[in-house]
């Protein structure tokens, strides 16, 4: 039943989205969600009218976990967009570093490397 498929696409979602990995497989797993997404969106596009036969608890639980993967892909938004920011403003700083001794030409080098 279509439902069943789309129910167990739902679970497999919030399960990926409650344990976001660290960057080296960070590309497969946000690559599984959008094809989990992707897929479960055209399911309920193509059986939206059996939908209506089902279970009400179920469709309610359905649209609540729903509701809870928007959440989830959301903060997910969110985190990514600080990190983004950050390192822009990681980046910015180390533009605008001005060494003062950039036009000195002495080396210093000899009073510091000295050992006593």
């Amino acid at each position: 039943m279509p439902i069943d498929e789309i129910i167990l696409k739902t679970q497999r979602l919030k399960e990926l989205l409650a344990q976001v990995p660290e960057e080296p497989t960070y590309d497969t797993w946000m690559e599984q969600i959008h094809e989990l997404l992707e897929d479960r969106e055209q399911l309920l596009a193509a059986h939206g009218p059996d939908l209506e036969k089902a279970d009400q608890t179920v469709l309610r639980q359905l649209v609540d976990d729903s509701q809870k993967i928007a959440r989830l892909i959301e903060a997910e938004h969110q985190r990514l967009g600080m990190t983004l920011g950050t390192a822009r403003m990681e980046r910015k700083t180390v533009k605008s570093y001005v060494d003062p001794y950039e036009d000195v030409d002495s080396n210093f080098s000899g009073l510091f490397d000295q050992q006593t």
